[in-house]
């Protein structure tokens, strides 16, 4: 009897050990998929990252600056994977969603201090009037929906910072916005005019509901 109680045990204190193994593995785990900024600079430059954003991401004559990154990590992916205008995409064999996240990481361990114009606050009803005013609507729609020739940008897909740097120095067909034609604070209303407005509802997985 003695002996089958002490097997009774042993077997319990096993399988008690095996339970909180089981029970810290996650955390091991997370630890271990920590973002790794040396690593992404590593893979940022492996995967020609450099070649258009700069070895800092701080953006060249082919591609604008990054560093900051202008989306949240999740966007950034998707992004890479199904990029708009000339950029290639980044297939999972060339850089892993891992990769991204550290190069991420990266990106925010080499980011410029944040200038004054990036904590200016916007004026929603000044903001309307000034997107009209800027011919904005003419190609990106009286909302910011999007059209045939601009893209949707109400509400913002990118941080206001990013959006200053591009009307500044945009790409593809939209003509530049320099400081002398319309300030810092007219784009940071224009912005705060921009979020006003939400999300627009996911596409149905039916397509005859997307006609």
């Amino acid at each position: 009897m003695r002996y089958l109680i002490s097997c009774v045990a042993m077997v319990a204190l096993i399988l008690g050990a095996g339970s909180a193994r089981a029970q810290t593995a996650p955390a091991k785990s997370k630890d271990a998929l920590a973002d790794d900024a040396p690593a992404g600079k590593r893979v940022f430059t492996s995967a020609g990252c450099v070649a258009c954003h700069g070895a800092q991401g701080q953006g060249t004559s082919l591609a604008p600056q990054i560093s900051p990154p202008p989306l949240e990590l999740p966007a950034l992916i998707a992004y890479v994977r199904q990029p708009t205008g000339k950029m290639p995409p980044i297939p999972a064999s060339t850089a892993s969603d891992r990769d991204l996240a550290n190069i991420y990481a990266f990106l925010q361990s080499v980011a410029p201090a944040a200038a004054p114009s990036e904590s200016l606050k916007g004026n929603a009803d000044s903001g309307k009037r000034l997107f009209t005013a800027y011919g904005c609507y003419e190609c990106h729609g009286r909302q910011g929906a999007g059209a045939a020739i601009a893209p949707r940008i109400g509400p913002p897909p990118i941080s206001f910072a990013a959006l200053l740097r591009y009307v500044r120095a945009p790409t593809g067909q939209m003509p530049p916005y320099t400081a002398k034609v319309a300030s810092d604070q007219d784009f940071a209303d224009i912005y705060a005019y921009l979020k006003t407005f939400p999300l627009p509802a996911p596409a149905s997985s039916i397509p005859l509901l997307n006609q």
